[in-house]
């Protein structure tokens, strides 16, 4: 048994959908919302995203369809890469150009030495407050359910992140308000809206996110992605082509090893039995059926893989 390189691509049934693809979500729905019609549009009884978008948000909403759900809990979090929009002299409850105003001083006499010293320190922070309004929880309630149901503001504590590249593309005055695109990676729970209100904050007249779209997260970019129009054509027309659960075209996979089983080794898993097996100790493994198709996912512990799931047929 070995660790191959990549999944052979599983073919996909119309009546039972399952494999991965990307959303373009649009702005104005929820992801949430945009998984529900996605289930709709598929007929399919389970389907998961990774990596909420706000619903302001647009772009790349990476999505599990069928039994690929049951590799979600495995992968680890991803990296994401933005455009977006800062927009100074502005503050709002939600930290983006959405929620209520609570504060306007307006940016007309910044100066871009000024700017740039400022989107640099809050760049090379470590840790970011997550906004009051999110899907933060803290003792069990989210930060936007708080708000919502109870009228309340949770204040979270800082947590760690990194801003892994930033590149100004734009910068104009708009009125009072200076409004700054640009481009950035980030580490999974960094919050766009967060960086814009710390700026804002760091120049001391306010700031919050303007326009957001999402170009990259677990290995889809925007290239990639469907809309939910031409979701619903390819469905009717049969095309289910999109979903895949191929390492070329779904990078997301590479993230976990694989482990090739012969038949023999796939009988004894598929049972719940450990295999032998020569990777590291701790090591967390999708296995691959003697057919090609994924099998389930191991823990390896003290020489074997142990199954952790195992997918039916």
């Amino acid at each position: 048994m070995h660790a191959c390189s990549r999944l052979d691509v599983r073919p996909v049934s119309t009546s039972h959908p399952e494999g991965f693809f990307a959303l373009f979500k649009p702005s104005g729905l929820s992801s949430a919302g945009a998984l529900r019609v996605v289930k709709g549009i598929l007929s399919a009884d389970k389907a998961g995203f990774l990596g909420t978008l706000d619903v302001s948000a647009m772009g790349v909403l990476p999505i599990a369809v069928g039994s690929a759900t049951k590799l979600i809990s495995f992968l680890p979090p991803s990296e994401k890469e933005y455009v977006g929009e800062l927009m100074l002299g502005v503050t709002t409850i939600t930290d983006d150009m959405d929620g209520e105003v609570i504060g306007r001083r307006g940016a007309t006499g910044l100066e871009d030495a000024a700017v740039k010293k400022a989107i640099e320190g809050v760049t090379a922070q470590t840790e970011q407050v997550p906004p009051h309004v999110s899907a933060k929880q803290q003792d069990g309630v989210r930060g936007y359910k708080a708000m919502r149901g109870q009228g309340r503001l949770i204040d979270f504590c800082p947590v760690p992140v990194a801003v892994r590249r930033l590149t100004v593309l734009q910068e104009r005055q708009d009125g009072d308000l200076r409004r700054i695109v640009f481009r950035m990676t980030v580490t999974p729970g960094f919050y766009v809206r967060g960086f814009c209100r710390d700026v804002g904050s760091a120049l001391g007249c306010g700031g919050c996110m303007g326009r957001l779209l999402r170009t990259g997260a677990h290995g889809f970019g925007v290239s990639d992605t469907l809309s939910l129009a031409t979701l619903r054509r390819r469905v009717q027309s049969g095309d289910l082509s999109f979903l895949t659960w191929g390492e070329k075209d779904v990078a997301l996979l590479a993230t976990l090893p694989h482990i090739d089983l012969s038949d023999v080794q796939w009988s004894a898993f598929g049972h719940g039995l450990p295999v032998d097996c020569d990777m590291g100790e701790g090591t967390t493994a999708t296995v691959k059926r003697p057919d090609g198709r994924l099998g389930g996912v191991a823990a390896v512990r003290a020489g074997k893989a142990w199954p952790v799931k195992v997918f039916s047929e």
